[in-house]
C-alpha cells in the first residue's frame, strides 16, 4: 500500500493557495485569520509559494482595519503554467491552451473525420497540440497536463472510452494511457457533457448551485449532472444519459446507441434536419426545394426568414427537448437547467417553447418556475471544463489527504 506522507506544511500551503484563488486579492493577515495560523507561519508559507511562482504581490490595500500600515495584497499567478484542453466532436476537434485559471488563450479547430477511426483522431490530436504549442512558442515543460472531453460512455477513473456511438470504432479505447505515452504529460479524460457541466460549475451559471443539469445539443443529446454538489458518474461512468432514455415507444428511428426511440432520435440536430427534409419531400410549402442539401447553418437561415416548415419543426424539436428536460427535473430536481450547443442559435422563442412544454408536463398541479437558461460560456465551454479538470486533479485543493496528488513544483516556470 502506498504510504500517505502528506505533511501539515503541505496541507497548510494548499489551504493558503485555495483561499487566495477563491478570495484574491487578499492580505496575509486575512489569510492568517481565516486559517487561525500565526502570521509569521503564514508569511513563511507565502514566501515559498511566491518563490514557486504560484502567487504574487500586486500592491497594497486602500486602508487597514486598524488604521495602521497598509496590507500587501496577494493574488494567484494564473500565468505560472499552461494547460492543454481538447474537445473531440463528431465533426470538429477543438484544441485550446489556457492559463491555470482556464482562460483560453488560443484555440484551433481540426476536422474530426471520425469515419477514419480512433487512431486517425488520436494522431490529429497529437499533431494539433504540437502545432498549437509551436504557434504560441510555448515549451512542453510549461504544460501541467492535458484535459480531454469525449462524446459517449467514458470511465474517467480508468481513462477508458467504453463506447462512443457517434465515433466510428470507438469501443474500449484506453485513451488516457495512449495519449500519456504520446504526450509524456498527465492526461485526464471525461465525457464531453460532464466536462461542460464542470465548466458551468466553476465559471458559469451553476457557480453557486449544488444541483443542476446541463443539456448539450448537437449530433446527439448529452447531459452532465451535478447532485449534492458532486458530479454524477455512476458505477462505470455512464449515469445521467438522458439522451438515451426511450421516449418514443412506437418510434422507428434507430439511435446510434443501437436502441430505437431514444430522446436523441427526436430532438438532436440531425433528427431536426431529417424531419425538415421529409416535410419538404412530402410537398409542404417551403423555401427549401426537395433534394436540396441542408445543414444546421441552413436551418438557422430559413428559421430566421420565417420558413413555415422550418419554424414548425424547430418548435416541435423544442417540444421534444422540453419532454426530456421535464424527465430530468423529475429525476434530479435541479436548481437550474443549462442548455448548451446548437439550439442556442434559435433564441428566446425556442427557449420559451421549452419552458411551456416543461410547465405542462412536470407535475402541472405543482406551480414552480423552473429555471432553464442558455449557457453564457460560448463555444469555449468544453475547453474551459477540460482545462479545469487538469487544474483540479493536479493541485487537488479540495482533498487534503492525498499526498501523491500534491504536485506544486518549483520547476514549473513560463519561458520569458
Amino acid at each position: 500500500m502506498k504510504k500517505n506522507s502528506i505533511t501539515l506544511k503541505e496541507i497548510n500551503k494548499k489551504n493558503i493557495l485555495k483561499i487566495i484563488i477563491d478570495n484574491c486579492p487578499i492580505s496575509r493577515i486575512d489569510i492568517s485569520r481565516l486559517l487561525n495560523i500565526s502570521r509569521p507561519t503564514i508569511s513563511a508559507y507565502i514566501t515559498e509559494l511566491i518563490e514557486e511562482d504560484f502567487i504574487k504581490e500586486i500592491g497594497k490595500s486602500h486602508s487597514s482595519p486598524s488604521g495602521g500600515k497598509k496590507a500587501v495584497l496577494l493574488q494567484f499567478n494564473n500565468k505560472s503554467g499552461y494547460i492543454l484542453g481538447v474537445m473531440i466532436g463528431v465533426k470538429t476537434i477543438r484544441i485550446g491552451i489556457s492559463d491555470l485559471r482556464s482562460n483560453i488563450i488560443k484555440l484551433i479547430k481540426i476536422p474530426t473525420e471520425e469515419w477514419q477511426g480512433p487512431q486517425s483522431v488520436i494522431n490529429k490530436i497529437v499533431e494539433g497540440t504540437k502545432e498549437l504549442l509551436t504557434m504560441m512558442d510555448i515549451n512542453k515543460s510549461n504544460i501541467i497536463g492535458v484535459g480531454i472531453g469525449v462524446p459517449g460512455l467514458v470511465d474517467s477513473n480508468f481513462g477508458l472510452v467504453i463506447f462512443s456511438p457517434n465515433l466510428t470504432g470507438w469501443e474500449n479505447i484506453k485513451l488516457q494511457k495512449i495519449l500519456e505515452n504520446r504526450f509524456e504529460l498527465p492526461v485526464f479524460i471525461e465525457n464531453e457533457c460532464r466536462v461542460q457541466a464542470i465548466a458551468e460549475k466553476r465559471f458559469g451559471l451553476a457557480k453557486n448551485k449544488n444541483d443542476f443539469v446541463c443539456f448539450e445539443t448537437g449530433v446527439g443529446i448529452g447531459t452532465g449532472v451535478f447532485t449534492n454538489n458532486e458530479l454524477l458518474l455512476g458505477k462505470n461512468g455512464i449515469a445521467g444519459e438522458v439522451g438515451h432514455i426511450i421516449t418514443d415507444l412506437g418510434g422507428k428511428k434507430l439511435c446510434h446507441c443501437g436502441n430505437v426511440g431514444c430522446l436523441e432520435t427526436l430532438c438532436s440536430m440531425g433528427s431536426l434536419i431529417e424531419d425538415i427534409q421529409e416535410d419538404v419531400k412530402s410537398g409542404k410549402k417551403s423555401m427549401i426545394k426537395p433534394g436540396d442539401s441542408l445543414d444546421i447553418s441552413d436551418v438557422y437561415k430559413y428559421y430566421n426568414l420565417g420558413d413555415d416548415v422550418v419554424v414548425s419543426n424547430v418548435m416541435k424539436n423544442a417540444n421534444y427537448l422540453g419532454i426530456g428536460i421535464s424527465n430530468a427535473i423529475k429525476m434530479f430536481n435541479p436548481e437550474i437547467i443549462i442548455l448548451q450547443g446548437k439550439v442556442i442559435e434559435f433564441g428566446e422563442k425556442y427557449l420559451d417553447r421549452i419552458k411551456i412544454t416543461v410547465a405542462e408536463n412536470t407535475f402541472p398541479k405543482v406551480k414552480d418556475e423552473y429555471n432553464i437558461q442558455y449557457s453564457k460560456l460560448g463555444e469555449k465551454v468544453g475547453l474551459i471544463g477540460a482545462t479545469s479538470i487538469v487544474f483540479e486533479k493536479t493541485f487537488n485543493l479540495d482533498n487534503l489527504n492525498i499526498a501523491e496528488e500534491y504536485m506544486i513544483k518549483k520547476t514549473l516556470r513560463i519561458s520569458s
